[in-house]
């Protein structure tokens, strides 16, 4: 308890030595509000106006700290923390337009490659990080990751799809081999309709396509979709047509690395990275 009080009390003395001046008009400004009213009941209208006059003066002047501009008795006064606080709230609004520009520059250089000559990952990256680093530079705080996971999902997008379509044209090619191995099999005109058509649905049980690849990329982890399918369709091509599934070892290794980018993110940018996604418009 004791210490509570010392506390209190020490946070007291620091209010009071910081802020005498005020207190000492302030509390002069409430002497003379109660003298004046007291004057206005016993009707001494002129000892009233004198004192209020003087009480009123006591209160500007306890917060003469806190105005920027006092222009008289007429009576035109400016606080300071009123302009801060429309600084502060403009300089929000300000930062809120800056996130949305800069979102929308960045974006649009990363959309508009895709329907014309190819995206250029090094140039959006430059321009993303000479934006950033400008707003930095002028002292705007602005938080911008966000943007930064828009554009890792279109850049992991664009690195992973080469590797993904070379998964799903070896699957494909591997199904082809496997469907000539049916036909073979039960010949022409088809002797055995139900095993034939058994066999064929063994076939088709094997995916070979990732339907929509850019939707599924937003909430799905694309690398893993063609690693996984990589995976059940050399299982099966194996156990159901005695076929092994012929992969691209860099391919694989690379989709492994996305995965782990995917799960890791934000993206660390690298040149090999910008590589592997420039080949899947380039």
């Amino acid at each position: 308890m004791r210490q509570v009080i010392a506390g209190l009390w020490v946070r007291l003395s620091k209010f009071i030595s910081a802020n005498w001046e005020r207190i000492l008009f302030g509390l002069v400004g409430l002497i003379g509000l109660i003298f004046s009213f007291r004057y206005v009941y016993q009707d001494r209208i002129t000892e009233a106006s004198a004192v209020f006059a003087m009480a009123f003066l006591s209160f500007i002047y306890s917060n003469l700290s806190r105005f920027k501009r006092f222009k008289g008795l007429g009576f035109e006064a400016e606080l300071w923390e009123d302009k801060q606080k429309e600084a502060a709230d403009l300089i929000e609004r300000l930062k809120n337009v800056v996130s949305i520009y800069t979102h929308e520059t960045v974006m649009n250089d990363v959309l508009r490659g895709r329907f014309s000559d190819g995206v250029r990952w090094n140039n959006t990256w430059t321009l993303f990080n000479n934006l950033v680093s400008q707003h930095d530079v002028l002292g705007q705080k602005i938080d911008f990751s966000s943007l930064k996971r828009d554009v890792d999902s279109y850049f992991l997008f664009d690195m992973c799809m080469p590797a993904a379509s070379a998964v799903q044209i070896a699957i494909e090619n591997a199904k082809r081999e496997a469907r000539q191995k049916i036909d073979t099999e039960f010949g022409t005109p088809i002797r055995d309709a139900a095993g034939y058509g058994a066999r064929i649905a063994k076939l088709n049980e094997i995916t070979s396509r990732i339907e929509e690849p850019f939707t599924l990329s937003k909430s799905r982890n694309l690398a893993r979709v063609a690693i996984d399918m990589a995976a059940v369709a050399r299982e099966k091509l194996k156990s159901h047509f005695e076929i092994d599934l012929p992969l691209d070892q860099e391919m694989l290794d690379r989709l492994h690395a996305i995965e782990s980018l995917y799960e890791n993110r934000p993206v660390q940018v690298t040149d090999e990275l910008i590589l592997w996604a420039d080949r899947w418009h380039h």
